[in-house]
């Protein structure tokens, strides 16, 4: 299922209408989950200059960080916000969406850098190897999507969700310090259990979500 063509109009959990704006696209992925992506757009760049890495272009990492969930377009809402663990079945079907949103972007009438693409596509793998879908390994994994992958993980766990209360930063630190080396690079992870107090804080300025981009 796809949105109306004619209209523009975009139903919820559907492809997006082939001609729709670039603006419009990015504000309802990165608005998905309470603005998730908006936020995680933001902690991709914060990282970014607490690492001091000044060869990664920052508009391009908002961007990463704003549509990594396009997959989850094509997620029904009643798993992606189901108020409780969810079952080993909907787990896989969650594990799709990377794929899923290199579907989407193939669908969708715009020519996304692979910068954009290989966030989507990757930004579930982890450093030791053991993340999906392709179970990349450590620099295998572009340096852009690995600053992704933090930022995903410290919003997820930062924010309040139906089915948990937001963690704590000490929590928070100390699951960035067991998962250095594992799920994350190290030296990226460490930086930001170091610095987590400044990144949260910095995450109080952004709105919960935000109605267009095109301005």
């Amino acid at each position: 299922m796809s949105g109306n063509q004619a209209t523009g109009a975009w139903a919820e959990h559907a492809l997006p209408p082939k001609k729709l704006p670039l603006p419009d696209f990015v504000c309802h992925v990165a608005n998905m989950d309470e603005g998730h992506g908006l936020r995680v757009g933001h902690v991709a760049q914060v990282i970014a200059d607490l690492a001091k890495i000044d060869h990664i272009d920052r508009a391009t990492l908002k961007l990463a960080g704003e549509v990594h969930d396009t997959g989850k377009l094509l997620i029904p809402e009643e798993i992606l916000q189901a108020p409780r663990s969810l079952t080993d079945n909907e787990k896989t079907t969650v594990q799709r969406h990377p794929l899923l949103g290199l579907a989407v972007t193939q669908w969708y009438n715009h020519l996304f850098t692979k910068d954009i693409l290989d966030t989507i596509l990757m930004h579930h793998e982890h450093w030791c190897g053991t993340g999906y879908p392709l179970g990349l390994k450590g620099e295998n994994i572009p340096q852009l999507v690995r600053i992704v992958s933090l930022a995903d993980t410290i919003d997820a766990c930062a924010s309040r969700r139906r089915y948990k209360a937001p963690w704590s930063t000490p929590r928070l630190q100390e699951y960035l310090r067991e998962e250095s080396g594992q799920s994350f690079d190290p030296h990226l992870a460490t930086i930001c259990a170091d610095k987590l107090p400044e990144i949260v804080e910095s995450m109080q300025a952004i709105p919960t979500t935000y109605s267009s981009l095109a301005s």
